[in-house]
């Protein structure tokens, strides 16, 4: 009787590399730019007034990097690219409707606990080292109601994601156009259609749902005519890709786990420097 030999199969071989690859390398990007909003904020703490060294190098470098006019054009794109990559993987999950609700669940917590720790850290003036950690609405929340707004119409027609996806667009060029016509407008807190002034609230992290929706619905529409239909990779895998695959397959956990993880080693470290 002949051996047969089994090989495993494992998640890098059954899904759709590609996307898992390019979500990985956006969660690099990612938490490159929060070592970076770390490094200048601890470390504008650890320079003191003085401007003692090599701390105030470090913060005018990661200043520099975080006001670079580069940044604020690389961001909204990988932001954008971010939200087309999870529309397009609509196209592979068992039950969007169910996804949608454990999203909008886990934004929940997150918004509702970072509102009540920035509410502790007030009123007993504890500094963390960063500005805020409050967050209405960022990334998780963004995915979570545009997967929750997508799970109804997903049976539908692409027209009716493309609809979706031009509303959200109007919609943010006209919210565009009154905040910059009317500068007191951003004095009103709807942070799901533009930022308030930080007069009002100060936050960790921050992203509108529009226009970002119309992107999650442009790869949903991607889907239907890729994806969706042959369920298969469009480009070769090569092995070196695995470990940016592994970001990209566990970008949520990865997102939440990620700043908390470094938060406590700059505090850490902090404390050593004290």
């Amino acid at each position: 009787m002949e051996n047969v030999t089994v090989t495993k199969t494992t998640p890098f071989e059954k899904r759709i590399h590609e996307i898992d690859f390019l979500r990985g390398v956006l969660m690099v990007l990612v938490i490159i730019d929060h070592i970076f909003c770390l490094l200048m904020s601890f470390n504008a703490q650890w320079m003191g007034p003085s401007g003692l060294e090599p701390f105030k190098t470090i913060n005018q470098i990661a200043t520099f990097y975080w006001r670079n006019p580069a940044r604020s054009i690389v961001r909204p794109i990988a932001l954008c690219l971010f939200c087309f990559l999870s529309g397009v993987s609509c196209a592979f999950s068992r039950s969007n409707k169910k996804r949608a609700i454990e999203m909008v669940i886990f934004w929940a917590v997150i918004f509702i606990c970072s509102n009540v720790l920035e509410v502790i850290l007030k009123k007993n003036n504890i500094n963390l080292g960063i500005k805020s950690v409050r967050i209405d609405i960022n990334i998780i929340g963004v995915l979570a109601f545009s997967t929750l707004i997508y799970s109804f119409v997903e049976n539908k027609s692409w027209k009716w994601l493309m609809c979706i996806a031009i509303a959200g667009l109007v919609i943010h060029i006209i919210v565009s156009a009154i905040v910059l016509g009317y500068k007191d407008f951003n004095k009103i807190i709807c942070p799901i259609f533009w930022k308030p002034s930080e007069e009002l609230v100060v936050y960790a992290d921050y992203m509108p749902l529009v226009p970002y929706l119309s992107f999650f619905m442009g790869g949903a529409i991607l889907a239907r005519f890729t994806y969706a239909k042959d369920k298969k990779s469009y480009f070769k895998r090569h092995e070196w890709e695995r470990p940016i695959c592994f970001l990209g397959r566990h970008t949520l956990i990865v997102y939440l786990t990620h700043f908390i993880l470094l938060l406590g080693i700059f505090s850490l470290i902090g404390l050593f420097i004290k």
